[in-house]
């Protein structure tokens, strides 16, 4: 069961400097529950995002590639929760960094269904009040979670024709992997509701991690001719897939 008495201090903790914190929830992030704008941020950080959670540390982390979708997501976290985040630039992988640090912050979204640590290594599913939300919290979490980790690609097949999916693919520790795969199910459950069919989850390639463990590459595809529905009920705010999309919908190559 959710801790949703987020106006309870949690006393008497030792910092990494000895001292004594309080923390504290902000009393209108609860309100939050249940709407679009909240549902969007887990999905920004079940895709891209990482949540991390210990002793006296508490924060929210955001890696991309793409300047224009760490300033989006800096954007949605500053107006729902009057958090400022810290940029920094990665000149080796030519990347952004963007932190929000807030133990409180980080405690809320934990509570209310985000996973903290590493993803890979554990399982998560949809929260539940996403799941039994309106279709605008639907909407919101499909549309975070396509814009972090989907993609749109094209295959020759006879004739020289195209053919069009979109694509959604996570990476699972193999001892999570039936995890994994229902938190899939989960997704395409929710894009039937907007009569969005989808392939069924299957197993696709391996990585072997730092630490010697397998992670399996899991993914279901949507066919081109649930695009326009993807395009209307879901969509991308990502230029370069909106692009592609629609490029597809029109029968470019």
């Amino acid at each position: 069961m959710l801790n949703l008495n987020f106006n309870k201090a949690n006393k008497g903790k030792i910092n990494k400097c000895g001292g004594i914190v309080t923390v504290m929830h902000n009393e209108n992030w609860k309100k939050l529950l249940g709407t679009a704008d909240l549902s969007r941020i887990i999905a920004d950080i079940n895709g891209d995002g990482h949540l991390q959670l210990q002793n006296w540390r508490g924060l929210v982390s955001f890696y991309s590639k793409n300047k224009d979708e760490i300033d989006a997501v800096s954007k949605r976290f500053k107006s729902l929760f009057e958090i400022q985040g810290r940029l920094y630039v990665d000149n080796r992988g030519k990347g952004y960094k963007l932190f929000f640090i807030s133990k409180p912050l980080a405690q809320f979204l934990n509570e209310i269904g985000v996973a903290k640590g590493n993803k890979t290594n554990q399982a998560f599913s949809v929260p539940k009040w996403i799941i039994k939300g309106d279709k605008e919290a639907k909407r919101a979490y499909l549309k975070g979670i396509f814009v972090t980790e989907g993609y749109i690609y094209s295959t020759k097949i006879q004739n020289n024709k195209i053919r069009w999916r979109i694509g959604l693919e996570q990476y699972k520790n193999e001892a999570f992997k039936e995890h994994g795969k229902m938190y899939m199910e989960q997704i395409r459950s929710m894009l039937d509701e907007f009569e969005i069919k989808s392939s069924p989850v299957r197993f696709n390639g391996f990585n072997i991690r730092k630490d010697g463990t397998k992670s399996l590459g899991m993914r279901f595809d949507i066919e081109q001719k649930y695009f326009n529905n993807f395009y209307k009920e879901v969509g991308f705010d990502n230029k370069e897939k909106t692009s592609r999309l629609v490029s597809a919908m029109r029968g470019q190559n």
